[in-house]
């Protein structure tokens, strides 16, 4: 199966419910004025549409009106874990505590954290003594257990298990703890046995699909089947079974059934954003079937991304979906959404700007650097979006300007430092200012001598010049040596060649490129014609002359044409 189901699993005792945590939080907001309550109810909306960003900035503003607020703390924490921010995180969750001490949820968010940071012996200790304190809440037995497990000690997990089958009895929490334990300790087939022995008498959704999962991946179509359906049968909503049923029926080439099964789990806003991710991403590499199936893997996708409009990773996507269905003004609404959720994300502006630079929008690409600029000030990455835009623009001074600008501030970088020097040297050559240019390709070729692009374009730049031949020679001679089958590499070095007048030396070199793709290159193809005509080789340099014409008419090589023949004729 291409997603396990157990993925689907809320198995972790840190899952929280967010109806209890509302509830929790209702008597510490009770004093406040309507308008704190407002901020922090805005703050929860946009917890809860995954603007973590915005979120976490309305909840320091509730925590800063009103220090006593512990929810907001409680909040914070929980955005700063999933920035992977765990120190911040700690900080949030204790103060959180220390204004409420009695709060379960709270001590499980800083267990959580101390297993985030790998320390798991205070984990243990926060767990447990809750555990004392609320000896029959079975999820804090499962949390121990699996803190336990974490560190290897299966022994103390196997003790506190017993704890809470005495306490509780079994249950389906207690034969899934069983079974993971099994698993852990390498017992697999021991364990499956014992969880569909379960499943015959105390069958839940969760067991007959967990044993479910465990035919198919055997390949066991037919039970793996029979499980899915009895969950279903229990539980006709039931996610994790729906979705299982689907993979048998893409498996099977049942394509009507499995597009029935997939669009309900895109469509439940209840299933982690990553796991549809993953899975979609997976289903993209296969060219084929979304060629046959487009109409109903576009339908999959919309309700992957309406069921998370907010999620910056969901939005991305779908939009890199519409660009390969040849759906780009869709994909950048998208995105231009996304970007209306998260302005101050580098991200969310990077992926914008990547699109308009696809689209080749330019001027709405300098428009969008800028506006990306401000927040993110000297942010190299937008710099080199605004360069390019000016560029293409055909403004190539504003051009150079932003690429200076950009090395004042990509020290410590060395690629962006070096990437930047040779694209200065472009331009200012281009701008008629070789000896410029030639400054900036020295600077690039002392930080880094084997920068093939650098090296092609001064020795190239040279050899039009007639001057420093063998210095451009043995820098074109790197760039071959280093990608022998690059036909812009080798038409350069053949060039060189021709200006030194090795003519044969030259033609062995271009044949080469010519086979590489230079056939479809006109400069190429004219050059291979100059080191022919040079050779005395005039019917078949003429040939080749024609070809890149033909190509290329702008190259004015039907005149150069003209002028060759009558200087044979003369």
């Amino acid at each position: 199966m291409i997603c396990s189901n157990k993925m689907l699993q809320k198995f972790k005792y840190f899952t929280l419910i967010v109806t209890l945590i509302l509830l929790n939080t209702a008597t510490s907001l009770s004093g406040q004025v309507t308008g704190n309550m407002a901020l922090y109810l805005e703050a929860i909306k946009s917890f809860n549409q995954g603007n973590l960003v915005l979120a976490e900035k309305q909840f320091r503003e509730v925590a800063q009106r009103d220090p006593s607020n512990d929810a907001a703390d409680y909040y914070l924490a929980k955005i700063y874990t999933r920035n992977n921010l765990p120190a911040k995180a700690r900080q949030s969750a204790i103060s959180a505590i220390k204004k409420d001490p009695s709060n379960l949820w709270y001590k499980l968010m800083l267990a959580e954290i101390y297993k985030i940071e790998g320390n798991i012996d205070d984990a243990i200790k926060v767990v447990d003594n809750l555990r004392e304190e609320n000896p029959m809440r079975s999820e804090l037995y499962d949390g121990l257990i699996e803190l336990y497990i974490q560190k290897g000690e299966y022994v103390k997990a196997e003790e506190v298990l017993k704890d809470i089958e005495k306490t509780i009895g079994v249950n389906e929490g207690t034969a899934l703890t069983r079974f993971n334990l099994m698993i852990y300790g390498g017992k697999q087939e021991e364990a499956h046995k014992y969880l569909e022995e379960f499943d015959a008498t105390f069958g839940t959704p969760r067991t007959s699909t967990i044993v479910g999962d465990n035919y198919a991946q055997n390949r066991k179509d037919s039970l793996a089947e029979t499980f899915y359906l009895k969950a279903l049968a229990l539980e006709p909503s039931y996610v994790p079974a729906s979705f299982g049923l689907a993979e048998i029926y893409r498996v099977r080439g049942q394509y009507d059934l499995y597009f029935e099964r997939m669009n309900p789990f895109l469509s439940d806003s209840e299933v982690n954003p990553r796991m549809k991710i993953d899975y979609m991403r997976q289903i993209l590499t296969n060219i084929r079937f979304v060629q046959t199936f487009l109409p109903q893997v576009d339908t999959l996708m919309q309700n992957m991304y309406y069921a998370h409009t907010a999620d910056s990773a969901i939005a991305y996507t779908f939009s890199l979906f519409l660009v390969q269905v040849g759906r780009s003004g869709e994909a950048l609404e998208v995105l231009h959404d996304n970007l209306k959720n998260y302005p101050d994300a580098k991200e969310a502006h990077r992926q914008y700007l990547s699109l308009i630079y696809y689209l080749g929008m330019w001027e709405p690409m300098e428009t969008k650097s800028n506006e990306a600029l401000k927040v993110f000030k000297n942010d190299t990455d937008f710099m080199q979006f605004k360069g390019i835009a000016q560029l293409q623009m055909g403004k190539r001074a504003e051009s150079i300007v932003t690429f200076k600008e950009i090395l004042k501030y990509s020290k410590g970088d060395s690629t962006t430092t070096v990437n930047t020097l040779t694209t200065i040297g472009d331009l200012t050559y281009q701008e008629g200012n070789k000896k410029e240019a030639y400054k900036y390709y020295d600077k690039t070729i002392k930080k880094e001598p084997r920068h093939l692009p650098a090296l092609n374009n001064y020795a190239y730049f040279l050899s039009l010049d007639g001057k420093n031949l063998k210095k451009a020679e043995r820098m074109s001679k790197i760039t071959i040596e280093e990608e022998p089958d690059n036909p812009t590499y080798l038409d350069t070095y053949a060039w060189v060649l021709y200006k030194m007048g090795r003519f044969a030396d030259a033609k062995t070199v271009i044949k080469r490129a010519m086979v590489y793709g230079g056939k479809e290159n006109a400069d190429i193809l004219d050059h291979y014609a100059e080191i022919l005509f040079a050779l005395n080789e005039h019917d078949l340099a003429f040939i080749y002359w024609n070809q890149a014409d033909k190509l290329d008419p702008s190259l004015g090589i039907a005149e150069k044409i003209e002028k060759r023949k009558k200087e044979i004729n003369k």
